[in-house]
C-alpha cells in the first residue's frame, strides 16, 4: 500500500501546536529560561569587553611621559586664583559695584511709588 505524505502546513502546524501545549504546560522553559541564558550570556560577553576597554586606558595613562603630563593645561581653581589675586596686589585697585539698570528692570522693593 501506498502510504500518502503529510502536507508540510500540516507538520509545521502539528509543531506549532506541540510547542504551545509545552509553553503553557511549562512556562519557566519557554520564557524564563531563555531570558536567564540572555541575562547571564550577556555578562560573559560584557566582562572581557570591559576588561579591555579599562586595560587599554591604563596603558594609555602609564605610557604618557611627564613632559606630557606638565605640558597639559591645569583646570582653573577659583582658590589659587583667589590666592594669586591676592598676593599680586590686585585687591587694592579694585571695588565693587553695582551696575546701574534701567528703571523698569528695578526690583520692586527698591522701588519708591510717587502715590
Amino acid at each position: 500500500m501506498h502510504r500518502e505524505i503529510p502536507s508540510s502546513n500540516f507538520v509545521h502546524r502539528r509543531q506549532t501546536s506541540k510547542l504551545q501545549r509545552l509553553s503553557k504546560k511549562h512556562p519557566f522553559l519557554c520564557v524564563g529560561l531563555p531570558f536567564m541564558v540572555a541575562v547571564i550570556g550577556g555578562s560573559f560577553v560584557l566582562l572581557p569587553l570591559q576588561e579591555t576597554k579599562y586595560e587599554v586606558y591604563d596603558r594609555r595613562i602609564h605610557t604618557a611621559t611627564h613632559e606630557e603630563l606638565k605640558a597639559k593645561k591645569p583646570k582653573f581653581n577659583i582658590q589659587e586664583e583667589y590666592f594669586r589675586m591676592k598676593t599680586q596686589g590686585v585687591w587694592g585697585e579694585w571695588e565693587p559695584k553695582r551696575v546701574e539698570r534701567p528703571p523698569e528692570e528695578e526690583p520692586v522693593w527698591d522701588r519708591q511709588d510717587k502715590n
